[in-house]
């Protein structure tokens, strides 16, 4: 059909009615369920924030009631241990007291030691390997002058008080320190506690619910407070007790002065029989490792010479398969010479590895008895050196036999120590 006016149309596809109906509804049920949504959310909104307003109020006092809680359970700690310090410190000074009466006494026990120091002095030239502590040297020291044991038990027992003063002191030192730590750890808790939401110095902070290094838990922060006090009291009663010791060991050293001159000839000319015996038994040992020595060298040069033996035909086996190589290809049979040189090559190797690995051993042996026979020769040296050193004790207690007095040169014959006696 013609028509006088042009009508122009979107070239999109046209919709019905019914179905624009249809979207307008649509359109009006979404925005039903946007407005049931948003009401819901404001009702959920509104209880959020009544029950987050709530839990931080409640939150903020229990925290506060925790905090006064804990600057109680803090402050009764460190009174506790303020009382442990006090304790500690009257101990130390009553333990003062003591270590300075048996030092004291200590200086009044110094007396000339004579006869029986200068035996004393003379065992000391001893070397270290002979320097022993034998029953000789403690009869010595009880021999009219028991005072020098009585002396020697003071001097343990006043480094053992020394010893415990530094552990009392230690442990003062422990307990001074954790009540300074208290202190500092009470005035960061009330400052914690007077904290509020209208405070100026609040701020966010990076990380602040993490755990810092070292960190315990309350029972082991209680069980470290408990082992320091146990520690201090177990410390104050061993130093009761120590102090009680030093008190008896002042007391018994006044009387304990007796003589036993007898009996430390005896044990004396006992030590230097057993000497002379050891010096003896050291010089028969020194023979043998000298004659085993010798065997032990020319088997060293009898190896030494089968191992530069197997030099040759280990050249000649590896020369004689090297120059087989060189065959042409299709003559290189794995023939019977072949296998009879590989046997030969590996049973050369395996007895060069046999007499070098007891070449080895025999080296290792001959030093092992090499090194054993000059500590042989040295032992036999001081030996000779504590005999000679004990001998002389004789001669220094000469002084205290009487003129006329021959049980000890009766003892000397019984014993048959002359003949054991290194000469002058």
């Amino acid at each position: 059909m013609n028509s006088s006016i042009p009508v122009f149309e979107k070239p999109h596809p046209k919709i019905t009615v019914l179905d624009w109906t249809r979207n307008i509804q649509r359109l009006q049920n979404e925005a039903r369920v946007r407005r049931f949504e948003s009401y819901e959310l404001r009702q959920r909104a509104n209880q959020l924030r009544n029950e987050t307003s709530v839990t931080t109020y409640w939150d903020n006092y229990m925290n506060n009631e925790l905090l006064r809680d804990r600057i109680f359970e803090v402050q009764s700690w460190r009174e506790k241990q303020r009382f442990t310090r006090e304790c500690v410190r009257d101990e130390v000074r009553a333990l003062r007291e003591e270590k300075n009466s048996t030092e004291l006494l200590l200086e009044y026990l110094q007396v000339p030691l004579m006869v029986v120091s200068q035996c004393l002095t003379n065992r000391d030239q001893r070397v270290p390997p002979e320097l022993t502590t034998d029953q000789l040297g403690e009869e010595l020291r009880k021999e009219l002058h028991i005072i020098e044991n009585s002396k020697r038990v003071l001097t343990d027992v006043c480094h053992m008080g020394w010893e415990k003063i530094k552990e009392l002191q230690n442990v003062f030192c422990r307990l001074d320190r954790e009540i300074q730590n208290k202190d500092e750890t009470l005035q960061l808790e009330y400052n914690v506690k007077d904290l509020n939401r209208e405070c100026s110095n609040i701020s966010y902070q990076l990380d602040p619910t993490r755990i810092p290094a070292e960190s315990m838990s309350e029972e082991s922060y209680v069980n470290c407070i408990e082992n320091t006090i146990k520690i201090a009291n177990q410390l104050m009663t061993e130093s009761k007790e120590l102090r009680e010791t030093m008190y008896k060991s002042r007391e018994q050293a006044k009387n304990q002065m007796y003589a036993q001159s007898q009996e430390v000839e005896m044990f004396m000319r006992r030590r230097v029989y057993d000497i002379q015996r050891a010096r003896n038994e050291m010089e028969w040992q020194k023979t043998k490792l000298e004659t085993n020595l010798q065997k032990v060298d020319r088997e060293i040069e009898c190896l030494r010479a089968a191992v530069a033996d197997k030099i040759n035909p280990t050249k000649l086996v590896e020369t004689r398969l090297e120059m087989r190589t060189r065959r042409p290809v299709l003559e290189r049979v794995q023939d019977k010479p072949m296998r009879g040189l590989i046997e030969e090559y590996e049973r050369i190797h395996t007895s060069s590895s046999l007499l070098e690995k007891k070449l080895e051993d025999a080296l290792a042996t001959y030093h092992g008895m090499y090194n054993h026979y000059q500590r042989v020769i040295k032992d036999l040296e001081n030996k000779n050196q504590a005999l000679e050193t004990d001998r002389q004790l004789i001669e220094i207690r000469k002084p205290l036999h009487g003129p006329n007095e021959t049980e000890f040169k009766r003892n000397i014959g019984y014993c048959h120590l002359a003949d054991e006696l290194v000469p002058e």
